[in-house]
Formats: structure tokens, sequence, C-alpha cells
């Protein structure tokens, strides 16, 4: 039987979804070798090295998307991509895979709030109940993700820059829209913030380049898996899905990414502990209420925007 158009498109978002929640145990295990800044810079400058000679191949020089929009990518590179890389592997280090994923999870919270401020998008009570109850599921996940828990309020030095990464990414999906040219693909304007993003991280890259070769090859296969898997494939197989099907079916998958980082981490031997577990439902949750009945969350593109996890 022949599958339909929309279902492939589901696959696809939910590929996407699996590559994008693998993506912070990746990034964990290329961190034992590399430093944050290598790792990032190795991640991003590999992805851009490949989506632009693709992109030449096609349709000759790509660099001619930045001609007259050159200030809007520039800062999109730098705080969309290098800035917002950066800490997040810096932060990385210092928490676990589960509580980095549910902090993400945050982004559309802080693009809807992004939008009303900037853009003007309205904010309904749902979206405002779906916030609050976003925000109290990924606090719940993050104070009690060791045997203190709650009641030791700990709070890992990796939690406070993966938030910042996450309000990063929230710029870049609110600024995207004003700043990203219209009249180019999808993949284009993707391959130029990818490049731009990698030349702001190649000079912290080579400083923290290390003396030796990794201990075994797993940090190496691991780079690979995140360079051609979240950054490449995930994002191809998302932008081809939110064209098909729209953004709205897509973006509820895309709300499950922490579950995929819990059981991938589960598989690995790493049990998240319960308040994890019912942190990341009420993050679930929350986001979903926003964006089923809110009309800002509607028109957000936090998904279909953002081409890295």
């Amino acid at each position: 039987m022949r599958l339909s158009a929309t279902w492939i498109a589901r696959a696809l978002a939910l590929l996407a979804v699996l590559f994008w929640g693998a993506a912070y145990l990746l990034a964990k295990a290329v961190l034992v070798w590399l430093p944050p800044f290598a790792a990032a810079g190795a991640r991003y400058a590999g992805a851009a090295l490949i989506l632009l000679v693709v992109l030449a191949a096609q349709r000759g020089n790509p660099l001619r998307t930045l001609s007259g929009h050159w200030v809007g990518y520039l800062l999109m590179g730098f705080i969309g991509i290098a800035f917002f890389q950066a800490i997040f592997f810096a932060g990385l280090r210092f928490t676990s895979p589960v509580s980095a994923a549910v902090i993400m999870a945050l982004t559309p919270v802080f693009t809807a709030l992004g939008a009303a401020v900037f853009l003007g998008e309205s904010l309904t009570l749902w979206v405002i109940a779906g916030m609050v109850l976003s925000v109290t599921g990924a606090a719940l996940a993050v104070f009690g993700d060791n045997p203190r828990g709650i009641a030791g309020l700990s709070l890992d030095a990796g939690e406070p820059l993966v938030l910042l990464g996450a309000l990063c990414m929230a710029f870049y999906t609110v600024a995207s829209r004003r700043l990203m040219r219209k009249d180019v693909s999808a993949l284009e304007n993707t391959a130029i913030v990818l490049a731009v993003g990698a030349v702001f991280l190649l000079p912290l890259a080579l400083y923290q380049a290390p003396d030796s070769p990794p201990a075994s090859s797993a940090p190496v296969i691991a780079l690979v898996a995140l360079i051609l898997g979240p950054t490449i494939i995930g994002y191809l197989a998302w932008n081809r899905a939110t064209a098909t099907i729209g953004v709205a079916e897509p973006n509820l998958i895309f709300n499950f990414i922490p579950v995929v980082t819990m059981v991938l981490s589960a598989l690995q031997g790493e049990r998240p502990w319960p308040e994890q577990v019912i942190g990341a439902a009420l993050v679930i949750g929350g986001v979903t209420l926003g964006m089923l009945h809110g009309s800002a969350a509607q028109d957000h593109r936090a998904g279909s925007t953002q081409p890295v996890h």
C-alpha cells in the first residue's frame, strides 16, 4: 500500500524529533574529547560546509543571499548559532541531557513572549496558562534532577547557561521573521546562517582545539553523527514535513523531544528522576495547551525556523 504524502511528512517530522532528542546525548559524548567551543565550532563548520557545497552545486554562488541583508544574517548567525551553541555546549558539561532537553523545550514559551513584545502578537489566556504550566514543570525537572531533589533546591552550574541558550534560540526564531529573506529557500537561508555562525565560532574553536586525539573513536563518531543527523538530516526532514502539512501538527510532535532524550538516556542506563518525568510532562502539556488554543502560538514557528538542537 502506497503511503500518502501526509503520512510521509508525519514520518519525516518524527524522524527529525528523534534526531533532535538524540542530539543532547551525542553532544554530551563529544564533550568527552572536545571543549565546548571546539565542539560547537566543529559541529557547525562541518554542517555549513556540507550545505554550502550542496547549494553551490544546485544554484551557483549561495553567498549572494547575503547581498543587502548581511547585517541581519550576521546578527542571527552570532546570537542564534555561535553564542547559543557556545553557551549550550558549556552548560551541557555541567548538567544532564534530560535537564537540558526539558529547559530547551521552553523555547516556544520565550518565543511567544518575544513575538508579543517585538512583533505585536497577542497573548491569550490559554497561552499564558500554558506558559505558567511549562515554567513550573521546567523548574520541577531542574531542581529535582538529583537525590537531594526539590528540598535541596539543587541547581547545577550548567542549567542557567542552557536557559540562556533557550532565550537565544527564541530570539533567533522571532528575528528570523523580520531579518531572513523571503525570496530564497529555507535551505539556503539556513546554510548561510550556519556558515556565519561557524565563522564566529572558528576563533574560539581554534583556541580550544585539543592537544591530543581522543582516547577512543566514540567522540569522533558522535561528532559525525551530530553533524549528519540532528544538524543536517533532521533539519531537511523537518523542512520537508512542514512544507507538506504545515507547522501546527509537526510542532506538536516537536514538543516531545524531552521524552525522546529521556528514553535514550534510560536505554544507556541513566534513568531519569521522577521529578524530571513529571516536569517534562508539565512542559509538554503547557506548550501544547498554548499551541492548540492560543492565536499567538498558532503562528509560532519554533520547530520550522530553528534548524539546530
